[in-house]
C-alpha cells in the first residue's frame, strides 16, 4: 500500500517559536502531498489510526486497573498499588525524550508496532503468573510500549490535521481515548468478577497483539517526513526556553497528574466502601464517558472561551471535585462526582497537544512529546508512591484535599503563563 508524505508545516508554527534559519533544515520536511480530503475535512487515514489506538489503549487502560485490583488481592494494599502504578511510568521518565528523538528519525509505523508488541508481551507474561514482583516487572514493559505508542501516534495525528484542523484532529483522538478508557475498566472488572484475573490480562493481552498485526500488514497509510537530521542544538534545554514548550508542559503536567492519581486512588477508596471490582471499573468508565462528552463540543468551548480560557476553566472544575471526592462515602456519589471529573480533566489535552505541535521547532516534534511525556511521567512515578504510603497512615480524605488544591494552583498557573490565542 503506497505510503502518505506529508510536509511538516513550519510555517504554521507562531514567529517565537521558530529556529534560526540553519537550523530549520535539521528537521524539515520535504515537500510533498497531503492526504486528500476534502477542504475543512479530516482525512480517512485519521479515524482509521484513531480505530487502532482505541483496541490498544483499551488493553492499557484495563491492564493498569487489573494490575491495581490484582495487587490488592494479593494482600499488597495502597502501597503496592502505589508502586505498581510507579511502575507504569518510572522507566518511560527517563527514556522518553530519546525514544521521542527516534521517533523523528524513523518511520512512525516502527514504534507503533513495537509500542503494541511491548504492551501485549507485558499483559499475556501477567496473564502466567500475575504475583506482585511480576507484575511490577510488566508494568514497566507496558509502560515503555505505550510511551512508543503515544509519542508517534500524537506525531501522526498533528501532521493529519495541519494547521487548520490540528485541535480538531487531537479532540477525535482523544475521543477515541475516552472510548477505549471506557471499555479498558469494564472489561477488566467483568472478566476479574465471572472469570479470573488471569483471563482479564489474558484478553486485554489479545488487543494490542492485533493492532500490531494491523500496523505490520500495513491495513493503515501513515505519514512520513524527511528523517531528522543530528544537526548539534541546544537539546531539552533550548526547548524548555521557549515560553510556549515550557508553559504548556508545566500545564499538562497538573492535568495528568489528577488523572493518575484519580485512576491510583478509586480502586483503594472503592475498595474501602466494599464496591465490586465492576462497580469499580463502572466508575472509572462512567469518568470516560464524561470525557467523550465533553470533547464532543471542544470547537464551540474553543471558541466560545480561548484555549487559555478552556485549559483554565477545566482545572478549576477538576480540583473543586477532586475535594468534594473526599467527601464520597456511597457508589452513586462517587459515580456522579466521576462524571464531572472527565469534564473537568477532558477538555484539555486536546489543546495541550495543539499547542505543542506549533510551539515545536521543525524535526523536533517527537522530541518535545517526548519531553511531556518525561515530566507526566516522573509525577506519575513519583505521586502514586507518596500518595500510596500517605494514605496507609492519614486516610484518603487529606489526599483528595491536597489533590484538589493543586489542580486548583495549575488553574492559577495556566491563566496567568499560557498564551491568550
Amino acid at each position: 500500500m503506497e505510503r502518505i508524505t506529508l510536509p511538516e508545516p513550519a510555517a504554521d508554527r507562531p514567529a517565537a517559536s521558530q529556529p534560526n534559519p540553519p537550523a530549520a533544515t535539521s528537521g524539515a520536511a520535504a515537500p510533498a502531498d497531503r492526504v486528500s480530503a476534502p477542504a475543512g475535512a479530516l482525512p480517512r487515514e485519521l479515524f482509521v489510526l484513531v480505530a487502532f489506538l482505541i483496541v490498544a489503549h483499551t488493553a492499557f487502560n484495563g491492564i493498569r486497573i487489573t494490575t491495581s485490583l490484582a495487587a490488592i488481592k494479593a494482600g499488597g494494599g495502597a502501597l503496592w498499588v502505589g508502586l505498581l502504578t510507579a511502575m507504569f511510568n518510572i522507566v518511560p521518565a527517563f527514556v522518553a525524550i530519546r525514544v521521542g528523538r527516534l521517533v523523528d528519525r524513523v518511520p512512525l509505523r516502527r514504534p507503533l508496532i513495537a509500542g503494541c508488541a511491548l504492551v501485549a508481551a507485558g499483559g499475556a507474561i501477567a496473564a502466567v503468573e500475575p504475583m506482585l514482583g511480576i507484575l511490577a516487572l510488566c508494568a514497566i514493559a507496558i509502560g515503555i510500549g505505550w510511551m512508543a505508542i503515544a509519542a508517534s501516534s500524537q506525531y501522526a495525528v498533528g501532521l493529519f490535521g495541519g494547521s487548520e484542523n490540528r485541535v480538531r484532529a487531537f479532540s477525535v483522538m482523544s475521543m477515541g481515548f475516552s472510548i477505549s478508557s471506557f471499555l479498558g475498566p469494564l472489561i477488566a472488572g467483568f472478566m476479574i468478577d465471572h472469570v479470573s484475573y488471569r483471563a482479564a490480562f489474558a484478553a486485554l493481552a489479545a488487543l494490542p497483539a492485533i493492532a500490531a498485526i494491523a500496523f505490520a500488514t500495513r491495513w493503515l497509510k501513515l505519514p512520513t517526513v524527511a528523517p531528522r537530521e543530528d544537526a548539534p542544538n541546544g537539546g531539552a534545554r533550548e526547548l524548555l526556553g521557549m515560553p510556549a514548550v515550557r508553559n504548556t508542559l508545566i500545564s499538562a503536567a497538573f492535568i495528568t497528574v489528577g488523572w493518575d492519581l484519580y485512576i491510583f486512588m478509586v480502586p483503594v477508596l472503592g475498595t474501602e466502601l466494599h464496591l465490586t471490582a465492576t462497580q469499580i471499573g463502572s466508575v472509572l468508565s462512567f469518568f470516560a464517558v464524561a470525557v467523550f462528552v465533553v470533547r464532543l463540543f471542544m470547537t464551540r468551548l474553543t471558541d466560545r472561551l480561548g484555549e487559555r480560557g478552556v485549559m483554565v476553566s477545566a482545572m478549576a472544575v477538576a480540583g473543586v471535585t477532586f475535594i468534594a471526592f473526599g467527601f464520597a462515602h456511597s457508589y452513586g456519589v462517587m459515580m456522579a462526582l466521576s462524571f464531572v471529573i472527565g469534564l473537568g480533566l477532558g477538555a484539555s489535552q486536546p489543546i495541550v497537544l495543539s499547542i505543542l505541535h506549533d510551539a515545536a521547532p521543525p524535526g523536533r516534534i517527537g522530541e518535545v512529546n517526548g519531553m511531556r511525556m518525561t515530566m507526566i511521567s516522573t509525577s506519575q512515578w513519583t505521586m502514586p508512591l507518596v500518595f500510596g504510603m500517605l494514605s496507609a497512615s492519614t486516610g484518603m480524605l487529606p489526599l483528595f484535599l491536597i489533590i484538589g488544591g493543586g489542580i486548583l494552583s495549575g488553574s492559577w498557573f495556566a491563566r496567568r503563563k499560557l498564551p491568550t490565542a
